[in-house]
């Protein structure tokens, strides 16, 4: 019974704890003296794993005959208290995702260094993307060509990624690689929350993904058998870039010297 009850350790249980209470599962009801006697341990040692192990809900006493007996509570507790403990860490992990943000911001303020994460893989990837595609009240700003990510994971990006972005009401800026898809997906900026330019791929080459967004710059590559992302978190690196975007976007609107003379 050991084996099976080794997971006890699990839910804080000691070693004595558990061998106590596999004990009283064997015994049943049971005066303090003669569960002192079968474990060979001694007496101070087993009244305190007992009273803890009542104060856990795994064990309860009872006077009889003035003398105190322990029994164990059903096994079925155990499941009981494994779920209580499982919705106890659940909330934990959503509590610190919803505060991590916080939390890295203010370690990069107070170390005054990148933060600096790698992904690997398409989970990876995904990974990254549900950061970026996350609520925010900035626009993210990008460049990618569809072709290329669509070799990494197929339709992710028009069929995932772009209906999570309008559901959370995130603007992206983006430069596409011209291609018919990218086409396609210009010609629905209005209604996807996002303003396009294409670049003609023969000049401007765009092999890799870069995203910015609030203190963030994520870049990934989709190279057949790579897929690798790194995700830079900076205030400082974060706004250069996206200043750099901010004036390819204007400059991409704003006709050049000799178009404006011949208006």
């Amino acid at each position: 019974m050991s084996s099976i009850l080794s997971f006890l350790e699990n839910l804080g249980l000691t070693q004595t704890e558990i061998t106590l209470y596999e004990l009283l599962l064997k015994l049943g009801e049971t005066p303090a003296g003669e569960v002192i006697r079968q474990s060979g341990m001694k007496r101070p040692t087993v009244y305190k794993a007992l009273y803890t192990l009542e104060k856990k809900g795994l064990v309860r006493q009872k006077d009889v005959k003035k003398k105190i007996h322990f029994s164990p509570e059903p096994p079925t507790i155990l499941m009981e208290q494994t779920n209580e403990r499982y919705s106890a860490l659940q909330h934990t992990k959503e509590s610190l995702q919803a505060l991590l943000p916080t939390l890295l911001s203010s370690y990069t303020t107070a170390v005054e260094k990148p933060i600096v994460r790698e992904f690997s893989g398409i989970n990876g990837l995904k990974e990254v993307f549900e950061d970026i595609y996350s609520p925010k009240n900035e626009p993210v700003y990008g460049c990618l060509d569809l072709e290329k990510s669509d070799e990494a994971i197929p339709a992710y990006v028009i069929e995932k990624l772009i209906p999570l972005r309008i559901k959370n009401g995130v603007f992206a800026k983006t430069f596409l690689a011209s291609s018919s898809q990218g086409e396609k997906v210009k010609q629905k900026d209005f209604q996807s929350l996002r303003e396009t330019v294409l670049l003609d791929k023969s000049k401007y080459s765009l092999p890799a993904e870069i995203d910015i967004y609030d203190d963030k710059v994520a870049m990934l590559s989709f190279e057949k058998g790579e897929f690798v992302g790194i995700l830079i978190q900076n205030r400082a690196l974060a706004t250069s870039l996206k200043s750099i975007f901010k004036l390819a976007f204007e400059k991409s609107y704003r006709p050049n010297e000799k178009e404006a003379k011949m208006e």
